[in-house]
């Protein structure tokens, strides 16, 4: 048998290969991790794709990852566990005739990949300074991790910006205790930034801003109780200024007897 009958040989096996998927990646945040794909140009509609994953050198099927439609996705949460593991994944479309080559997802590493959310936070003013709680946030990768509060949610940079002027300054919280942003003024709003930070993993959200008021000292009370009482004293006067005329009045236009009328009871 020639070289070029051994070609044509081959040659159908060739043709009949379906495409490969493309785009091959792993989203991970907060250590929930999905790959995701594309379908490779001319994938015919009744494809199907399979996940496998490279565990101690060798690749296996991912569970629930066997036959995915076009457009779905992988969850390789419960897969990849180990944060501080290196992974693989790769995915191949299959019909019941034909298969593609398979695509590579890039080296994914969880504990430097993944990306971290924004933190729970909660301010409270208290007189001059603000009370600052921050807790991590809750997610199904985080509850499997050794230590999410350990490893991920242990240090936090804090931006506090007042809202009259736009000034600003930032921190560092290194606790999820109560802080307390202290020297700041009295009766004014501040808003709170909270970001994660650590030394492996430069992929954080920030929270929204978290805004309060200082609460107003005790001198700053003196000036609106002094408003209403003066308001409540005009008031008082300007009620007595119309009863006084009102009695003019009654005096002025009701008959008097007979027998007082030369007796001046109003003022005549």
């Amino acid at each position: 048998m020639g070289p070029w009958t051994l070609l044509l040989l081959h040659l159908p096996l060739v043709v009949s290969m379906l495409p490969a998927p493309t785009n091959v990646s792993i989203v991970s945040f907060n250590l929930e991790h999905t790959l995701t794909w594309l379908p490779g140009p001319g994938t015919p509609d009744n494809t199907h794709f399979t996940v496998q994953s490279l565990r101690k050198n060798s690749w296996q099927l991912v569970k629930g990852c066997a036959r995915l439609k076009t457009r779905q996705s992988c969850d390789l949460t419960n897969t990849f566990k180990d944060p501080f593991y290196h992974y693989k994944a790769r995915v191949q479309a299959i019909t019941t005739t034909q298969r593609s080559n398979w695509s590579l997802s890039m080296l994914f590493y969880p504990l430097t990949d993944t990306l971290l959310g924004p933190p729970v936070v909660s301010v409270s003013g208290c007189g001059n300074c603000l009370l600052l709680q921050v807790t991590p946030p809750t997610s199904r990768g985080l509850q499997r991790s050794l230590s999410p509060t350990q490893l991920y949610y242990r240090q936090f940079t804090c931006k506090v910006r007042r809202t009259r002027d736009g000034s600003q300054f930032s921190m560092w919280v290194t606790s999820t205790e109560k802080t307390v942003i202290g020297y700041l003024e009295p009766g004014a709003e501040y808003c709170v930034t909270v970001t994660p930070s650590t030394s492996f993993n430069p992929h954080s959200v920030p929270s929204e801003p978290h805004c309060a008021f200082t609460s107003p000292t005790a001198a700053n009370t003196v000036p609106v109780v002094l408003s209403v009482l003066c308001a409540f004293s005009l008031l008082v006067v300007l009620l007595c200024g119309i009863v006084v005329y009102s009695g003019r009045l009654l005096c002025m236009h009701k008959p008097l007897p007979k027998t007082l009328s030369s007796v001046p009871l109003c003022g005549g």
